[in-house]
């Protein structure tokens, strides 16, 4: 070997061992500065903090959401993670079976059963009902949920059935109908407020989908001036499709479904694993009140969180007799999330508490049996109507329990299918 050679070949060893011994512990953290900030406060807030590995380097290098993903227990359903882009949906929100008319029994057909106001699916004139059986020229499959959640624009063939003279049932080609490209857009927690009057009952119905807007309170004084003013008798409270949202905003409704005199009494407790001070929500004074009237909320596989949290402490407030449930057991989440700022954008949403009702004990983690269990998809060639519209399965099987003190029809169980909500999720503020 040459002497030249020798001596490169001693430069490098040099710049190896030196290279070796160097600290690039700061480079490290400047690199994963996102994942470090998520990693040292699920240390500290998360629910199941103690069940948090120490996490090898590599680890740190991951996307931001996977890092979160990735220490979530094992058993937690709550927790989630909020991009620093805020995520658009089409705003369908839909369940995915195979042909109920049994006429194609491979077919898949996704039943639209609520579309977001203002989304792109409700300028396209997507309605509930609907029947989609293609995306964009594509048959749908049973693994189709996210293909109708979000994305590029897509062409939506739908169908009806009909019925020969046999009442036999038919598929008919109906409307395609392009959704445009995924979009923000504002969430609405009312939906719809309206008054009926059957015989001698006149009912108040609100379709509460959330406790999300800073307006939430305004919202509910002027919907309780309204069915005050209306000499309503009954209030129907519609949370089928309700994922949660602000405690706060929550506790607010329920103080005017109670007694006054239940002003600064708990709403709820919630307790982490620690023994750390509790945080208590109370009962608040409110310029109406509904006590007076009784209380039908629907109930649905969606139902979760601060929307459970709200029927049991009411129920305990107001009795058997003048609260009751109508739908499906509700999704049975007894731990409540916290959304926590970054300084990157993002936001994480770990639980961070267990949810106890008025009376001091624990929200059940087996979810809420509702007093009439009803499947609004039970019988699924039924047409399904516009939520608010008095020949809604669900509404008018209430409205007929209301007024008759009964179900007009045995028919109980509950759903076999997922509902897929894109874009609600519930949180604690």
């Amino acid at each position: 070997m040459k002497h030249g050679n020798i001596i490169f070949l001693y430069l490098m060893a040099c710049v190896v061992m030196l290279s070796c011994g160097e600290d690039r512990t700061q480079e490290f953290f400047d690199q994963t500065k996102e994942n470090q900030w998520t990693y040292k406060t699920m240390k500290t807030r998360y629910l199941w903090k103690d069940q948090i590995k120490p996490q090898e380097r590599s680890k740190f290098f991951v996307p931001e959401s996977n890092f979160f993903t990735s220490l979530l227990y094992k058993s937690d359903k709550a927790s989630f993670f909020t991009s620093s882009v805020k995520d658009g949906d089409y705003g369908i929100s839909s369940v995915l079976m195979r042909d109920p008319t049994l006429v194609s029994p491979s077919k898949v057909y996704a039943l639209v059963i609520f579309v977001e106001p203002g989304s792109p699916a409700d300028v396209a004139g997507i309605k509930r009902g609907m029947w989609v059986s293609a995306i964009s020229g594509n048959k749908l499959s049973m693994s189709s949920t996210k293909d109708l959640q979000s994305g590029g624009e897509i062409a939506l063939a739908t169908e009806y059935i009909e019925y020969d003279d046999e009442n036999n049932p038919f598929w008919v080609e109906s409307d395609t109908l392009t959704v445009g490209e995924a979009l923000p857009y504002d969430l609405q927690d009312v939906c719809i407020d309206t008054v009926y009057t059957e015989r001698e009952k006149t009912i108040g119905y609100i379709l509460c989908n959330g406790f999300y807007n800073d307006g939430f309170e305004k919202t509910v004084d002027r919907i309780s001036e309204k069915f005050i003013a209306g000499n309503v008798t009954d209030v129907i409270i519609d949370l089928r499709y309700n994922a949660g949202g602000s405690i706060s905003h929550a506790s607010y409704l329920a103080s005017t479904l109670v007694s006054m005199n239940k002003g600064g009494t708990p709403f709820c407790t919630l307790k982490n694993n620690e023994n750390e001070v509790d945080t208590v929500y109370k009962y608040k004074e409110t310029q109406y009140t509904l006590s007076d009237k009784r209380i039908f909320f629907i109930t649905g596989a969606a139902t979760k969180g601060v929307a459970e949290l709200l029927i049991s402490s009411v129920n305990l407030a107001r009795g058997a007799y003048e609260v009751m449930t109508v739908g499906e057991t509700t999704a049975a989440s007894n731990v409540m999330t916290e959304r926590i700022e970054s300084p990157y954008g993002f936001s994480i949403n770990p639980a961070t508490a267990y949810a106890y009702s008025s009376d001091g004990n624990i929200v059940s983690a087996d979810g809420i049996t509702p007093d009439y269990v009803l499947d609004e998809l039970a019988q699924k060639e039924q047409i399904v109507y516009p939520l608010g519209n008095r020949q809604e399965y669900l509404l008018y099987n209430t409205v007929y329990i209301i007024t008759n003190g009964n179900l007009p029809m045995s028919n109980s169980g509950q759903s076999m299918y997922e509902v897929c909500m894109p874009h609600r999720d519930g949180y604690l503020k």
